[in-house]
This record gives C-alpha cells, sequence and structure tokens, in this order.
C-alpha cells in the first residue's frame, strides 16, 4: 500500500497526496504484458520415458532480495502465484482492519486504475483472487504459464503502490464488506464456527474475522496498518507451476520496494473452553470444538487422521459412508456432522460441526457426542480407510495449483520451513492406533467450546449431550 489521496481521480499524481508510506519509491513506467511463449507440455521424455517436468511435489524455498520465495514447477500449462501476507483478524489492532486492507485489493495503484486493472487481466486470461483469514490476507492470480512476468509486477504492484482514496473507500470498499458480513452471519455454520472460536480462545483468534463491529477508523488507519504488515518479515511470494529461478528473478525485480521491518505480534493463543449461544430463525448449527493441530514442521499427523475416522462427508454419492459420524447422520434425515482441523501457525482448532432441524438436532447430538468419545474402539480397517483418505486428499490439494498456497507461505513466515509432501505423507502413514486414541483421550480430557446457533429454546447445551465446558 502506498499512497491516500481525496482527489476522485485514481490516476492522479497531483500535491493532493496525504500520506506515503516509506517503501513507495517508484515513478510510473508502463509495463507491457510480455509475449507469451508456447505453452509447455505435461510431460517430457527422460531416457524413453515420460516423466514429469520437474518434481511436481517438491517445494523450494529461498529469498529474493529479502522476499521468501516459495514455489513447485508441476509443469502444467496454468500458474498461480499468491502474496501470504501475515496481516489476518488475530494481528489487527482494531477490528476490521484486515478485512478493509483485504477488499482495497486490486484497487487503483500508482500504476494503473483498477479499470484498467481489469481491462489488462480479462485480456489476458487470468484470474485475480483474494482471501481473508485470522492469520493472513491473501492475493492470488491464477493464469497461462507465460504470463508469469506481469502477473508478478501486477502483485508487486498492488502490494506496495496501492492508493488508499477515500472515495473508493467509501464507496466499493465499505459496501463490499457490509454485502460480505451479512452473507456470512445469515450462514448460522458460519456464525456457530465463529463462536467456538470465540469460546476457545477469547482474544487474538477469538475475534471476528470479518469486520461486524467495525470501529470509526478511515484510509489513515488502514494505511499505518499497512505500513506495519507488509514487510519482509510478514510476507512470502508463493508460485506453483512456476520454475523457482523465474520467480526468484521477478520478486527481485517487482517486490523491491518491500522494506524490511519487524513481524507482527499477537496474544498468544491461550486455550479457554466454554460455550456460546446465538438464537437464529436461518437454520440450526452446533460446533463441538477442542484443541487442534497446528499446522507447519509442528502439524500432528494424529489429529488429521482423527477428524478422518469421525469423517461425516462421504466420498461415495448416495451413500453416507463408513466413518463413525457418517453412520450416526445416517439415523437422523436432513442432519450432517463433519469433522475437520484448522491449522493456524501456532495452534490449531479441531471440530465438529453439525447442521439440521432442531428437534432432530436434540437427538442426533448425544449419538455425535457419543461417536467421539468411541474412538477408543476404533478398528485397523477404520484406521487403514481414514489415513487413505487423507493421502488422497493431501495429493490432491498439492497437485492443485491454487490449493494450498496459503498455508504454504504461512509455515515459511512462521517458521522459516515447510514440509515437503512426502514428508507429510510419510507422518500420515507413520499414524497408528494408539496414537489417535491417545489423541482422542487427551482433547476429551479437556474442556470442549461449543457454538450453537439456532432455535435456543430447543437447541440442547453442552452439558446436557454430555460435554465438560
Amino acid at each position: 500500500m502506498t499512497k491516500i489521496t481525496n482527489s476522485p481521480d485514481p490516476d492522479s499524481t497531483s500535491p493532493r497526496y496525504r500520506y506515503i508510506l516509506p517503501f513507495t519509491t517508484s515513478v510510473y513506467r508502463s509495463v507491457a504484458p510480455p509475449p507469451r511463449p508456447p505453452t509447455p507440455g505435461f510431460l517430457h521424455k527422460v531416457g524413453g520415458s515420460d516423466v514429469p517436468s520437474s518434481a511436481p511435489f517438491t517445494y523450494e524455498v529461498s529469498e529474493a532480495a529479502g522476499t521468501k520465495t516459495v514455489s513447485k514447477d508441476t509443469g502444467s500449462p496454468t500458474s498461480s502465484l499468491a502474496v501470504v501476507i501475515k496481516a489476518g483478524s488475530r494481528y489487527q489492532p482494531l477490528p476490521g482492519l484486515s478485512h478493509a486492507l483485504e477488499h482495497f485489493a486490486f484497487k487503483s495503484t500508482l500504476k494503473r486504475s483498477a479499470l484498467f486493472i481489469t481491462r489488462e487481466v480479462e485480456l489476458m486470461g487470468g484470474v485475480l483472487e483474494t482471501s481473508l483469514s485470522r492469520e493472513n490476507i491473501v492475493y492470488k492470480a491464477r493464469f497461462l504459464r507465460g504470463d508469469l512476468p506481469y502477473f508478478a509486477e501486477l502483485l508487486g504492484d498492488v502490494v506496495t503502490k496501492t492508493k488508499l482514496i477515500p472515495y473508493e473507500y467509501n464507496e466499493r470498499v465499505i459496501p463490499t464488506m457490509e454485502n460480505e458480513v451479512n452473507i456470512a452471519y445469515s450462514n448460522p455454520s458460519y456464525v456457530a464456527l465463529e463462536a467456538a472460536h470465540a469460546s476457545a480462545y477469547h482474544h487474538g483468534l477469538g475475534l471476528d474475522k470479518l469486520s461486524v463491529v467495525r470501529k470509526d477508523f478511515g484510509v489513515e488507519e488502514i494505511a499505518a496498518f499497512a505500513g506495519a504488515a507488509f514487510n519482509q518479515s510478514n510476507l512470502a511470494v508463493v508460485g506453483s507451476g512456476v520454475p523457482h529461478a523465474e520467480l526468484n528473478k521477478y520478486t527481485t525485480e517487482f517486490f523491491a520496494d518491500v522494506p524490511a521491518g519487524e513481524t507482527l505480534k499477537t496474544h498468544a493463543p491461550t486455550y479457554y473452553g466454554g460455550e456460546s449461544r446465538a438464537w437464529s430463525k436461518a437454520g440450526n448449527s452446533v460446533v463441538i470444538a477442542f484443541p487442534g493441530s497446528a499446522g507447519g514442521p509442528a502439524f500432528k499427523a494424529e489429529l488429521s487422521i482423527l477428524s478422518y475416522i469421525l469423517g461425516g462427508q462421504s466420498t461415495i454419492k448416495w451413500s453416507s459412508g463408513n466413518s463413525l459420524l457418517g453412520k450416526v447422520v445416517e439415523k437422523y434425515p436432513g442432519v450432517t456432522a463433519v469433522s475437520k482441523n484448522i491449522t493456524y501457525s501456532d495452534t490449531g482448532l479441531f471440530y465438529v460441526a453439525v447442521e439440521g432441524p432442531a428437534p432432530s438436532l436434540v437427538k442426533a447430538l448425544p449419538d455425535v457426542v457419543n461417536a467421539i468419545k468411541g474412538v477408543s474402539s476404533i478398528t485397523a480397517e477404520d484406521l487403514k480407510r481414514a489415513i487413505q483418505n487423507a493421502k488422497f486428499d493431501f495429493y490432491t490439494a498439492a497437485e492443485e495449483n491454487a490449493l494450498s498456497l496459503e498455508s504454504i507461505g504461512q509455515s515459511i513466515i512462521a517458521t522459516g520451513k515447510i514440509p515437503q509432501v512426502q514428508e507429510s505423507i510419510k507422518a500420515l502413514e507413520s499414524v497408528t492406533l494408539d496414537s489417535v486414541k491417545k489423541a482422542a483421550s487427551t482433547i476429551l480430557a479437556g474442556k470442549a467450546a461449543v457454538g450453537a446457533v439456532g432455535d435456543l429454546h430447543i437447541l440442547p447445551y453442552a452439558s446436557d449431550i454430555g460435554l465438560n465446558v
């Protein structure tokens, strides 16, 4: 982020700019899209056999002019590039700042208007996306393989030269933020998971991800937060389907204005447990959460496997499957239950989300809790099924250029390391029945964090279904 202006002209370079962040040093220069080379094939001949053009699951890690870079080259005809910035909601000094900063992506910069960005990217067949999590803001581009120079320059432009213009904030950013909040908070499942986070962590990770309670701030406060967050300690450039040498070359050229700086601080995660309940006429959802596994090198494979043993989301069409939760929900039409583990840089949240009509949830929730407690009686077949499903999903995420870029960037920012795919697969394969049972016993011995949303006149309390909060 760079300049703030009151001018209605997004291309203005007049003295009416009022705020300039320290790393804004470049002047305008037109960057034409480079000529697109022929798209390479997926495979090439080596010793008479067809093999991938590079090791598709091996990430290369380095620095380019002080900026962390990570990439893998699958040899595919499409590529993805993401700038992962440690500026998620747990790090914001005011509620809503991260949300606003994310929504300023691809607005006017010193080099381009928002309209010009749209026209350029559409002409090149590219896709621009953003996402916000409790950990990160992610700016992402997906494009044809030969267009890496252009999209690296564009993302560098967005990160270091976006103009924070008051009229864009008032007329474009705030309305889209409010619309996103309205959509999210009309979904009981989303609200229940947010409530479980609040019960689990209180501060930091427990705060709302979106701008639900937006303090009275403007572009000045957004610029100050961007100035603190957008530096080499909090940022990584992650590519998939791109040669690492080329990624380093263009990162050096187009991210040269990203300054050195200090990493953002936040509350150390302390797990509390507890219960939060909210009325909703839109539907019913209950999230039962426990301490989970962090991501990166601290990843605990047994908790990931535990989520697959509980399962709930069948991989077979028209079947509820044989997972523990799958066997529960097939008895209650209209009820769904799924288990997941959210990984953060220094902790995780393991949870089961249950949805359905309130009268059915009253009956299903005790069985869901018994299924969680019943992990102590799982069989070798249950474990094998869970490991295979986990491996399939892990490989699928690694194959897809646009998937898992945030988690890779998050790991390299937090620890300077990333677990290679094959290392993670070996960790999954090494999980035993005893380790899964021990992990389940450990989380059940503590307090649950429960979020219940819906018809509170009917939905049971945590103590009613055998949970300790």
